[in-house]
């Protein structure tokens, strides 16, 4: 009976899912709502145009909640690259200048508001600092007019008298993030001439509440060394195959393309997951090798489309994923694991061969130092189970709440993980309905027992 269950499961989701994948990508906060757009319309167009679905953290929305960078993409692997593209496009640009309050209010902050976004269509937003003397003034356009903003910039400096030879960029990114591209910092300074004030993480024990990026310069040199920063972001794409169809031989090809591999067995039917993790930049291989382990014929690898300034991360940042893996789990052992917050999307530490077995659920190539011991658990293997999940959708379907099962799905909340909720986690993750919480506790309290 279970034998023929584990072969129906294994089949559907061959069915389902063999062709299909996941990717996540890291987009700064503070510019989901512009791609969400009103009522949803700007990311409902991308997902229709794409054939994808598209999810953004529902914690973002409440206040008070430490806010995450992820931005989750399902559907067929080949259409996820154009997704990924039409997120990336759709992220606005801004610079910052500081401009005297006394010339701004001479001319009107609802004029200059008007009058840019009619003549260079940008956003103007107007920041009073405590000495009553200056104003941070954001000017906000599209990745598709980069020139217009260029233009608009200096116009303002002209007619404001303001000096623009050096403007700044702001990047509220994640720790994942930061832990990477500290080590290139200096390399992007010397490639760019900007200069780069990045968060201090040597220390895990006192991570700073939010990891923001500076960048400073002028405008072609700060735009080149936020491009640069941003190759440098995590990307996973995460896929599932049947265990007999999965090649060992990929771990090696990983290695040597800098890419990071988890693979999780799960213990009741024949699918495997398998997460390939490395830096945007290197998107080709970590495309190519999700191709590979599928099988799929060539003329079905997808060709990623990358900035050109990311062309010079190849020498910048060459082999540096793994390494900087293992730096952050080597520094987890030595301060004690006592990180505060790190992101579950990015960085997968690789296990040594020894720590690896069919309890654990998952393996990955071998590690030459004995990291086992302190992953940080949100960096580590997940331990979402796929299986429990379907066990929850099913639960949820028994009591009347089927419709929130992509909720949980999104949040990678499994039935296992369901039984440690209160009811504050549920209204964390969205959930507002008093009834519907009731209701899931009282189910929460029956598994318990």
């Amino acid at each position: 009976m279970m034998q023929s269950l584990n072969k129906s499961l294994s089949a559907l989701a061959l069915q389902s899912q063999v062709q299909s994948a996941t990717l996540s990508i890291e987009v700064s906060y503070p510019f989901h709502s512009h791609l969400i757009g009103r009522s949803g319309q700007n990311i409902n167009r991308v997902m229709e145009e794409t054939e994808t679905r598209i999810h953004f953290p529902d914690r973002n929305r409440i206040a008070g909640e430490s806010k995450s960078n992820s931005v989750i993409i399902r559907g067929p692997l080949a259409n996820l690259e154009n997704a990924r593209q039409r997120i990336r496009a759709d992220i606005p640009i801004e610079f910052i200048v500081d401009c005297s309050i006394e010339r701004i209010n001479s001319i009107g902050q609802l004029y200059l508001t008007n009058h840019f976004s009619t003549a260079f269509c940008v956003l103007l937003r107007f920041y009073p600092k405590i000495d009553g003397v200056n104003c941070q003034v954001n000017i906000r356009g599209q990745q598709n007019r980069l020139q217009q903003l260029k233009e608009a910039v200096l116009y303002f400096g002209r007619i404001t008298n303001t000096v623009v030879d050096a403007v700044v960029v702001k990047v509220e990114t994640s720790f994942d993030h930061v832990w990477l591209l500290r080590d290139q910092v200096d390399k992007i300074m010397a490639a760019t001439g900007a200069g780069i004030r990045c968060p201090d993480v040597s220390i895990l024990k006192e991570l700073p509440k939010k990891y923001c990026v500076w960048i400073r310069g002028s405008l072609d040199q700060v735009y080149k060394a936020s491009s640069m920063l941003n190759g440098l972001l995590p990307m996973q794409l995460m896929i599932q195959v049947p265990s007999d169809r999965f090649n060992r031989c990929i771990l090696a090809d990983a290695k040597q393309a800098d890419v990071m591999v988890r693979v999780e067995r799960s213990p009741v039917s024949d699918i495997v997951t398998i997460r390939f993790t490395s830096y945007e930049w290197n998107a080709r291989n970590l495309y190519e090798l999700p191709r590979r382990c599928l099988e799929l014929p060539k003329d079905q690898a997808i060709i990623p489309c990358l900035p050109s300034i990311w062309l010079e991360l190849n020498e910048i940042a060459h082999n540096t994923f793994i390494l900087a893996s293992l730096k952050l789990a080597e520094s987890s052992t030595s301060q004690s694991n006592s990180h505060k917050e790190l992101s579950s999307i990015g960085v997968d530490i690789p296990q040594s061969s020894s720590a690896s077995s069919s309890d654990s659920g998952a393996t990955s190539f071998s590690s030459p130092r004995g990291v086992e011991s302190s992953i940080p658990a949100s960096m580590a293997a997940s331990r979402f189970d796929h299986n429990s999940s379907r066990h929850l959708s099913q639960l949820l379907d028994t009591v009347g709440l089927s419709h929130y099962s992509d909720l949980f799905l999104q949040n990678e909340v499994d039935l296992a993980m369901f039984t440690t909720l209160k009811d504050e986690d549920l209204i964390s993750i969205g959930i507002r309905s008093f009834g519907a919480r009731k209701i899931m506790l009282n189910a929460i309290q029956e598994l318990r027992r």
